[in-house]
């Protein structure tokens, strides 16, 4: 058992499990755009998605929704772990050291990132996210071995990978891997770069690194005749513009993921900033004081390097579509899909540099405090997850209070009334939009004819009219709203918290408990009330 205990897998596995395993407490939950999902008709999803310029992706919900929704909370858990395996893989074959190799795979396993996962919809780009890295997995073992076949099956799971759009640029990486390794194997290239033949490099990359380089091109002229987008994903949504502001905020990303611990869902950035920019102080301060090995600090900074160019690779797609990746509100998150991998290396780098500055005399008392002090960090992230979880199921409650409310209210079912939510339970205190109020009502009626909004939204965006004037190609099928009686005289009702000043955290822990002691004695609606009817001539 110790020695299988000591299996880097079995303990990457663990790890993992520990963080995510809640996952399974929102199997029934629908999240963001997860309402277009539910219920949906064939026809619909494969529309939908038509539109978006892979069909395919409708065939997959219409699959998984035969299957039972619970499927997407299985699928999206043995994906995650998954990709987190095979990235363990490639840092294998490109001959890491067991710690950096285990340590940046537990560090990607459970580093805060893409909360925005959870949700039913982005259970596809996993997928493509699997696909690519294991298609690097196999391009670095085909450059290992100079096996073409498998090269070539490489450059075919890229350009499937591809159909998320985020990980073309992301495939610049290919090329420095494909450089670095001729490097490493090339006598010729080596002498080159030695004697300083920049002219004679570039030809030589060139001559072996051209099917690399066409590969985005040709999926480009593929994308244009066979993936075209239309109607509501048509004209400017998701148009590249480059522009000066876009760059500095990838560079401001780049920046705040230098300190992997921002962002952290505890409401502590500035002190964890501060935190960290001490750290460095005293690194400037004593490192000419340091007494630990050179190759310790040497490795460090290198890391934080590839840590730095993996970020910028992982948001540079979501930059130049004037989207910039956030740690909130959680919606956001969706945008760093790839930003755990480039975070690994950067916390790991400054790890390092950490233990450099601070070392134990006595090797192996740093080797455990070391240990230690990791498995300490990897503790904070897994709680930090339990947390994100926990908001989820949250919003999970309020979801059933919501449904359960307008199940049980006849007034609140009416299709001349309007509903507004001041609950304020939403996951992370996310504004719900129109396609998830839809869903709800629709879940608790059959009905797809109310017109509830978010209060705090629509005084975001200036009223109805503003909310419209911003999401209005949204509107329609997708929402699944056409049929609100946008214009219909009635009565408003407001919807708030069953209590009034109780914490959102004792609502969760008070619904868990009843959930799983007295289920029989579980009703979602007590979590909400609601006044009206205001009734007037015209709203």
């Amino acid at each position: 058992m110790k020695i299988i205990w000591k299996r880097v897998e079995l303990q990457l596995f663990l790890i993992y499990a520990t963080a995510h395993l809640p996952i399974f407490l929102l199997s029934d939950a629908r999240y963001w755009d997860d309402w277009s999902l539910s219920g949906a008709s064939k026809d619909m999803l494969v529309s939908v998605f038509t539109q978006a310029g892979l069909p395919i992706i409708g065939y997959y919900h219409y699959a998984i929704q035969l299957v039972g929704w619970w499927f997407y909370a299985i699928s999206t858990f043995s994906l995650g772990y998954l990709i987190v395996h095979v990235f363990y893989l490639i840092l294998k074959a490109l001959n890491f050291s067991k710690f950096d190799a285990m340590a940046l795979s537990f560090l990607v396993a459970v580093l805060p990132l893409n909360h925005a996962r959870i949700a039913a919809i982005n259970n596809p780009g996993l997928i493509f996210i699997l696909i690519f890295v294991f298609a690097i997995y196999i391009f670095v073992v085909s450059a290992k071995e100079n096996n073409k076949y498998k090269e070539y099956f490489s450059y075919a799971l890229f350009m499937l990978s591809f159909l998320l759009n985020s990980l073309v640029p992301a495939f610049l990486l290919v090329l420095f891997l494909a450089v670095y390794l001729l490097y490493k194997k090339e006598n010729a290239l080596e002498d080159a770069f030695y004697r300083r033949k920049y002219l004679k490099i570039i030809k030589y990359i060139i001559k072996n690194t051209y099917l690399i380089i066409l590969l985005p091109f040709i999926y480009a002229i593929v994308q244009h005749f066979l993936l075209k987008t239309s109607g509501m994903f048509a004209d400017d949504y998701n148009i590249i513009e480059i522009k000066f502001s876009t760059l500095i905020s990838d560079i401001k990303v780049i920046i705040f993921y230098l300190f992997p611990l921002d962002g952290v869902y505890l409401g502590m950035r500035l002190l964890l900033l501060v935190f960290a920019a001490v750290l460095m102080v005293v690194y400037s301060i004593t490192s000419y004081q340091v007494s630990s090995s050179p190759e310790v600090e040497h490795s460090g900074r290198g890391l934080i390097g590839m840590g730095v160019v993996l970020l910028g690779l992982g948001a540079s797609a979501y930059v130049m579509v004037g989207k910039e990746p956030s740690y909130e509100p959680w919606t956001a998150t969706r945008f760093q899909v790839l930003l755990p991998f480039g975070a690994a290396f950067s916390t790991l780098g400054l790890f390092k540099i950490v233990f450099a500055v601070f070392p134990a005399m006595n090797p192996d008392k740093r080797h455990r405090m070391k240990v230690a002090s990791f498995g300490g960090l990897i503790a904070v992230f897994i709680v930090n997850w339990w947390f994100v979880y926990g908001t989820f199921y949250l919003d999970h409650l309020w979801q059933e209070a919501f449904a359960d409310t307008v199940r049980n209210t006849p007034a609140l079912q009416s299709r001349n009334s309007v509903i507004l939510d001041r609950s304020g339970l939403q996951a992370f205190d996310t504004m719900a939009g129109l396609g998830e109020y839809a869903g709800l009502h629709e879940s608790a009626t059959g009905k797809r004819d109310a017109l509830i909004l978010n209060y705090d939204s629509m005084i975001a965006y200036g009223g109805w009219s503003g909310f419209v004037s911003k999401f209005g190609r949204f509107l329609g099928a997708w929402t699944k709203v056409e049929d609100a009686a946008f214009d219909v005289p009635g009565c408003l009702y407001i919807i708030h918290r069953g209590r009034a000043g109780q914490n959102k955290w004792s609502y969760a822990a008070n619904a868990f408990i009843v959930k799983i002691t007295y289920p029989e004695r579980y009703v979602a609606r007590d979590l909400l009330s609601f006044e009206g009817p205001f009734c007037q001539s015209t709203l």
